[in-house]
């Protein structure tokens, strides 16, 4: 009976840590691996909602972010087979939403737990110079579209039944 008492404050006051693999390990490639997959995944996500947005300059703004985020991707995958890892691409289906709005919500929510997941390797990078260095470009590389997002999410319109 102690006992469970005992693992049910444990759960409590230790909850496990996000799903992520990466995040627990300290592998450098299994860091590069992690910050890959989010910012691919998040890259395809904005692209496909650019195709969707209401107006040209929104669209073409998403299409931006989305393009420099392939970019980014493009160089870590690049580091990550520099240290003899096999890359498979990545595909996601993008997240839904009933409309722009929503859609642009999802993108800034992901795009902080891209942000948030950063800044944890990038603490724990502190011992090898060079991923710390990488995980700090990026860092600074997301910052610019954490606030394209979220100026754009404020433009929109949450009541708008724009598809």
């Amino acid at each position: 009976m102690s006992i469970q008492i005992c693992r049910k404050l444990k759960d409590f006051f230790f909850p496990e840590r996000g799903n992520d693999n990466y995040s627990r390990s300290t592998a450098p490639v299994d860091s590069l691996l992690g910050a890959y997959e989010l910012i691919s995944k998040l890259a395809n996500q904005i692209e496909s909602h650019a195709g969707r947005a209401p107006y040209p300059h929104v669209a073409q703004q998403l299409r931006r972010i989305a393009a420099e985020k392939h970019d980014s991707a493009r160089k870590i995958k690049s580091m990550i087979e520099d240290l003899g890892e096999q890359m498979e691409p990545i595909t996601n289906e993008p997240a839904p939403g009933k409309n722009h709005w929503e859609r642009l919500n999802v993108d800034l929510q992901n795009q902080m737990k891209l942000d948030n997941f950063l800044v944890g390797l990038e603490s724990n990078a502190g011992e090898i110079p060079q991923l710390a260095e990488i995980l700090q470009e990026l860092k600074i590389g997301q910052k610019s579209h954490r606030r394209s997002l979220t100026s754009l999410l404020a433009l929109a319109d949450p009541q708008a039944n724009q598809t």
